[in-house]
């Protein structure tokens, strides 16, 4: 296996997995070459930032906002709880809140965790690891805008409880276009945010920001959404339905599924219009904006496959060109970071070669 290594890492003694090419496509490195101490300086030298090293280390690891373990104890929680709700009993539903607690404390228990890059995966429907996986992304947002913890706290049980009233519709939402089904299904699909407002509503453990939450979840900015079609839109409303968007679309709830790049496309094409430009923006500052193995097209007519990821810079990845603004198969592996090159773009995604 081998992965890309910036040049200030080496220590002398790797082993190249790949020619080192400059930007002129004379070969400096062969692959296979050991990297000794004095070729370092010279390569920072020449301008290389980085080097693909062979290793016995996976050569992308997929980072997840959960710690894996976590992350099922807290949805075995949130299923439990959810599967032994009934309307008219809240009492178990406070479990909510300490979990909605731990997943916060386990996101900022590691300082690294607010900082990475995450790659959200397309995976089939199911409710439970939809509503954890959104509750992650909420309070990731609600953190990189710099939100009060008492707000956090609010926007991560809503998430965790936001779909509850969706246990009291019966019409089928997954992997269906809502729009698409008979007025009657719409509206009782559009119920589920009343639902599960009206059924926490006397509650006192959980917070009326918290509710307002979760009956806002679906509301859009100009009156868009629903149930209320309201205009104003509170930015802990803003985070989750952001947050719930996005996942909807890749999962197939109350969608027809589609692949990561293209539910990254349409929150990008609704920033500004059904939801605040600032919360989109906070958004993506931790969603990678070209997962790992897409394909894509430059600007300058050149077309290469995402290899890693840049910190701080999601939409700006470091690619392996495939092909030259030819059309021609490149014949040698050409490393392009987009973050070191300010002249070329990402134009659009492509399904295959």
């Amino acid at each position: 296996m081998a992965k890309l290594i910036n040049i200030d890492e080496l220590k002398g003694g790797e082993i190249l997995a790949v020619d080192v090419i400059t930007g002129d496509f004379k070969v400096l490195l062969s692959a296979s070459t050991p990297i000794k101490k004095e070729y370092i300086e010279k390569l920072k030298e020449l301008g290389i930032s980085q080097v693909k090293i062979q290793t016995e280390e996976l050569e992308h690891e997929h980072s997840v906002i959960l710690k894996e373990e976590v992350k099922q104890v807290c949805l075995n929680r949130v299923k439990d709880v959810l599967e032994r709700h009934t309307y008219s009993n809240n009492s178990e539903l406070m479990e909510i809140n300490s979990t909605a607690e731990d997943v916060i404390q386990n996101i900022l228990s590691d300082e690294q965790t607010v900082e990475k890059i995450y790659e959200i995966k397309e995976r089939t429907p199911d409710i439970y690891e939809h509503s954890l996986t959104v509750c992650s992304m909420a309070i990731l947002t609600g953190i990189k805008l710099d939100l009060p913890k008492d707000v956090i706290h609010d926007i991560g049980i809503a998430s965790l409880l936001h779909d509850l009233g969706l246990r009291y519709i019966t019409v089928n939402y997954f992997n269906t276009d809502i729009s698409t089904l008979h007025e009657r299904d719409q509206e009782e699909y559009r119920k589920h945010t009343v639902y599960g407002y009206t059924a926490v509503i006397h509650e006192q453990w959980i917070s009326e920001r918290a509710k307002r939450i979760l009956l806002f979840h679906h509301e859009k900015k100009g009156g868009l959404g629903y149930p209320l079609h309201a205009t104003e839109i509170p930015i802990e409303c803003q985070v989750l339905g952001v947050c719930e968007t996005f996942d909807e679309l890749i999962c197939g709830i109350g969608c027809i599924p589609v692949k990561v790049p293209e539910a990254i496309e349409f929150i990008k094409s609704i920033k500004g219009q059904l939801f605040d430009v600032e919360v989109v923006e906070a958004f993506f500052q931790f969603i990678a904006a070209y997962p790992m193995d897409t394909i894509v097209k430059l600007s300058d007519n050149t077309i290469g496959i995402v290899i890693n990821q840049n910190k701080g810079f999601p939409e700006r990845p470091v690619l392996r060109l495939v092909k030259d603004k030819d059309g021609n198969t490149c014949k040698t592996e050409i490393i392009v970071d987009l973050i070191k090159i300010h002249n070329v773009v990402i134009e659009s995604t492509i399904d295959k070669l």
